[in-house]
């Protein structure tokens, strides 16, 4: 079908165009330009470069390519018609190129050339759409301009490269592209030529990828299309160019494709020296190999390989360094006249943080060097750079104007949710709508106005989430004057925090915070107070209790009553010892708050509750639920509340979900504010942080709220077994940026007087043994740590080794493979649930995960265990067994619950019947606790140490045994 066969008679007047390009009629457009004349053109030009926004959004290619024939068919020049084509808010990508060339060839326009050029500059930044590229593509090919080499052209054209076509591959792609001669060698520069093409390797039943584009120009360069040497050289250039991790791996993978002969490496010595000493460690192992291959052929010159080795030893990659040893051992033997300039760099990794880099490096010292030298140090135990916890700082002033009010209102719109800005500004709005409503109003209505009513607000949020945030804007609105929702603050106040289902059982502490906002709202016009009496005066949350007797004086003398949850936070807010000074002006209180006030001192507030942490597992998959992204299974906290204690929200009272559910996002967000409402009990605000920090560790999406771990550090209250559990799943989070904040945590809770290591350690043990966790995220951390304070690392790794070491020791010998007949029959069903019935009663009883009796387990730790504690799935044999770490701590409460009784304890299967596996990490643990050993000076023993160090071999796991075990038993 011919789309260019209908002819117009006469000129055509501008509402007609207009109308055709709304239309989309772009084949009409072409018709009806074609017999106009210059001057005819330039007027309908005209008034299509005037066009602007009123012309609407191009929705469709008809709409878009109908506006780019106009543009090529009546503007004057090539600029004008890139304003109409590539105009702010238009897709000109989905412009058909087709017939914007037919109105050029049936116009003649003599600068196609240039708008070519011109809109190759106006590509999208980041490769944009195909069809954009296509277009200008083209314009190129059809006016025969020299080929536009920038960057963005470039990304185009592999981007078409990358869009599979029919029978067709990247090489042949490449061979036929006209822009290959031109582009191929810029193209080295962008990252878009790292794209990976794979296949399905039936002999593996792996999928299998490779760089397409960069093997299809290794293929051409073959072919002899480019010169080789060129091509090399641009191939090094990238790999010593700061490129993301799979740009370069793509350019090995090419650099070995290529091959370089040891002509062409020898002729560029210095750049493979600068790779092996600056580069990303896989470009440097490759760097490496092809150095050792060109010095064994004598393409290396000696000194210049020392003095890289000598970076190179103090690189961090423990295997770069491990190769560059061993290579300095082969050259001292190939070179015995130089042996003291080699020991010389050995020397360098005498100080590696890497143990088996020191250890090599002592031998060979020690073999080699000069007599009285030696490569081993003898120095003195590294006392821990810890300090006690420093006490939170004072709250700002408060804010003075309302236009201060307004700037910060603004503020919050715009950042995080934090506890100083959010009591400030609540503080401030009572305040001020109390003593000058109407300037109040002015100051901040426009703000609310401009936030559209909203603060804070998004739609990634949970309910609860969105529900307090509605709370708060509420406040906010109210005051401003504008429209509220007061039906939603109504039916907050008539119950506790706990019967706002908040979708998280853990989120009481943001049902405070809503119910308090709900408060506001009602209160605020019809019972008004000049001020709240909750506003901390810590950052942290805390309010001195002086501060509050003082409040609740001011409101006795000036004849006002604090509102009902605004005192209830205050006195949640409150530390749990008063001094008797401030106890007896409380007394002298006459009003309802105040005695409300001298009872909750006297009482010693909500006590001490009994935190304990329970390990809950996954609910069985049920038709029509998608279960499997949950783990299998993961450790809650509950608490029984301090029966002597206060507490009317039952804040202090937790109980575990009965399966593990999806509760690790319902407090993204507000959870930072939920540490300053119950600031003095420090294990209730990590047992409700524990689901959203154990996301970050368990989930396959790897993001949680560990960075909320620090503002554990600065609470009062005990270091228990909740915030041990937080701190580890944190220290063990998928996301590097979450485990430094752990790591942070770590290092500011632990010197705290009650900080127990051992027990973190011992839960780090449960956690690695049943796989809760990856084990090896966690030593990364404990590696920094232990620079920083080595006893209290050596006390941590030293309580996870005593959980995991047992289970290597115990486990039997592995016997002969056993292999079937090949006639053996297959394995019926019955026979299957026979065998398993027989595995579990070798193991002993176990109940399958997911069902009643294991759902949820929980032991103690010590002498907690004799309190009768017990599993609460039933079956004492259900899930775990009691966990034998030591004392329950300095915390006073009760310890954590043992893992999965044979996976952590020992034997060659767990209570599932599943062989042990080690958990990956387990011998970079050893040597972490060798290293910390030795810088602090302890000594002792481990469970299971001795046996494992008296084992046969020189797997890692047994050598880095009897280095720990050397360490603790040599005086």
């Amino acid at each position: 079908m011919n789309l260019f066969t209908r002819r117009r008679s006469g000129p055509i007047e501008w509402p007609d165009l207009l109308a055709m390009l709304q239309k989309g009629n772009f084949a009409a457009t072409v018709e009806a330009l074609r017999d106009l004349d210059e001057t005819q053109r330039a007027e309908l030009g005209h008034k299509l470069v005037a066009l602007r926004g009123d012309a609407g959004t191009w929705f469709n290619p008809q709409q878009a390519t109908a506006y780019a024939v106009a543009a090529v068919g009546c503007a004057s020049t090539a600029a004008k018609a890139v304003t109409v084509i590539a105009r702010r808010g238009w897709p000109w990508s989905a412009i058909q190129p087709q017939p914007v060339l037919r109105a050029a060839a049936d116009r003649g326009v003599p600068w196609l050339g240039d708008l070519a050029t011109r809109l190759a500059g106006k590509l999208p930044r980041d490769g944009g759409s195909l069809r954009s590229w296509r277009l200008v593509a083209d314009l190129v090919v059809a006016t025969g301009v020299p080929v536009p080499t920038g960057e963005r052209f470039v990304d185009g054209w592999l981007l078409s490269l990358q869009i599979s076509e029919r029978n067709s591959v990247v090489a042949d792609r490449l061979r036929s592209s006209p822009f290959t001669d031109a582009l191929l060698p810029h193209a080295f520069e962008r990252d878009q030529i790292a794209f990976t093409v794979g296949h399905h390797d039936p002999d593996t039943g792996k999928w299998v990828t490779w760089p397409g584009i960069l093997f299809a120009a290794a293929a051409l360069v073959d072919e002899g299309r480019f010169p080789r040497a060129d091509i090399l050289d641009r191939c090094l250039d990238a790999l010593l160019a700061v490129r993301p991790k799979a740009v370069l791996h793509a350019f090995v993978s090419f650099h070995d494709k290529l091959a370089p002969t040891e002509a062409e490496v020898a002729e560029r010595t210095t750049i493979y020296l600068k790779l092996l000493t600056d580069a990303m460690g896989s470009v440097a192992t490759m760097a490496q190999k092809v150095l050792k291959t060109a010095e064994a052929a004598g393409g290396v010159e000696l000194e210049s390989l020392l003095d890289a080795s000598r970076t190179v030893l103090t690189r961090s990659e423990k295997g770069l360094v491990k190769a560059q040893l061993i290579w300095l051992e082969k050259l001292a033997k190939r070179h015995p006249t130089r042996v003291a300039e080699i020991a010389e760099v050995v020397a360098v990794a005498a100080d590696h943080p890497d143990v088996q880099a020191r250890d090599r490096s002592a031998a060979f010292l020690a073999k080699h060097a000069a007599p009285g030298a030696t490569g081993v140090q003898v120095v003195p135990p590294e006392p821990d750079l810890l300090t006690a916890p420093v006490g939170a700082a004072d709250m700002p002033e408060p804010i003075a104007t309302p236009d201060e009010l307004a700037e910060e209102i603004a503020a919050l719109d715009q950042t995080d949710w934090q506890t100083v800005p959010f009591e400030r500004v609540l503080a401030a709005v009572v305040r001020m709508h109390a003593a000058d409503p109407v300037g109040l109003r002015a100051a901040i209505a426009p703000v609310m106005q401009r936030a559209h009513n909203r603060i804070g607000d998004g739609w990634w949020g949970s309910e609860g989430h969105r529900r307090t945030v509605a709370m708060f804007t509420a406040v906010l609105n109210k005051a401003a004057g504008l429209p509220f929702v007061l039906d939603d603050a109504a039916r907050a106040l008539k119950g506790t925090p706990a019967d706002l289902r908040l979708g998280n059982s853990y989120a009481k502490l943001q049902g405070v915070l809503t119910i308090r906002l709900a408060e506001i709202v009602m209160r605020l016009s019809t019972d008004p107070v000049p001020s709240l009496v909750a506003t901390p005066t810590l950052v942290n949350g805390l309010l001195d209790p002086a501060a509050l007797v003082e409040r609740l004086a001011r409101a006795e003398r000036e004849g006002w009553q604090p509102w009902k949850r605004d005192l209830r936070q205050a006195l949640y807010r409150l530390p749990a010892d008063a001094d008797p000074d401030t106890l007896r002006q409380a007394r002298t209180l006459t009003s309802d708050a105040g005695r409300t006030l001298v009872e909750w001192l006297e009482t010693g507030g909500a006590g001490r509750p009994d935190v304990r942490v329970v390990r809950v597992h996954r609910q069985r998959a049920e038709r029509g639920r998608y279960l499997e992204w949950l783990p299998e299974s993961r450790f809650y906290a509950t608490s029984s509340p301090d029966r002597s204690g206060l507490d009317p929200y039952w804040l202090t009272e937790l109980a575990a979900p009965p399966v593990v559910n999806a509760d690790s996002s319902d407090g993204l967000g507000l959870a930072a504010l939920w540490p300053a409402v119950l600031p003095s009990q420090r294990e209730i605000v990590a047992a409700c942080l524990l689901p959203l920090v154990a996301g970050a560790a368990d989930l396959d999406s790897g993001r949680g709220n560990v960075q909320l771990l620090p503002l554990l550090a600065d609470l009062a209250g005990p270091v228990g077994p909740a915030t041990l559990t937080a701190v580890a799943y944190g220290l063990a989070a998928t996301q590097p940026d979450e485990r430094i904040a752990a790591l942070d945590a770590l290092m500011a809770l632990g010197g705290a007087a009650d900080f127990d290591g051992g027990e973190l350690g011992a839960q780090l043990a449960r956690m690695a043994g049943t796989k809760l966790i990856v084990l090896s995220r966690v030593v990364t951390q404990l590696e920094e740590a232990g620079r920083i304070a080595p006893a209290l690392t050596w006390r941590i790794a030293s309580g996870a080794l005593g959980g995991l070491l047992p289970a290597e020791t115990s486990r039997p010998a592995p016997g002969p493979a056993i292999t079937p007949p090949a006639s053996a029959a297959p394995l019926t069903r019955a026979a299957a649930r026979a065998a398993a019935r027989d595995l579990a009663a070798a193991f002993g009883s176990a109940a399958a995960p997911g069902s009643a009796a294991a759902s949820t387990s929980a032991a103690t730790s010590g002498p907690a265990a004799a309190s009768g504690s017990a599993e609460t799935s039933g079956s004492a044999a259900a899930t775990t067994s009691a966990a034998t770490s030591g004392s329950a701590g300095a915390s006073g409460s009760a310890g954590v619950t043992a893992a999965s009784g044979a996976a952590v304890r020992g034997g060659g299967a767990g209570a599932d019947g599943k062989a042990h596996v080690t958990p990956r990490g387990l011998p970079d643990l050893l040597t972490l606790a060798s290293t910390t050993a030795a810088a602090s000076g302890s000594r002792g023993e481990v469970p299971g140490l001795a046996d494992l160090a008296a084992r046969k071999g020189s797997t890692r796991l047994v050598v880095e045994a009897k280095r720990l075990h050397r360490t603790l038993t040599t005086t």
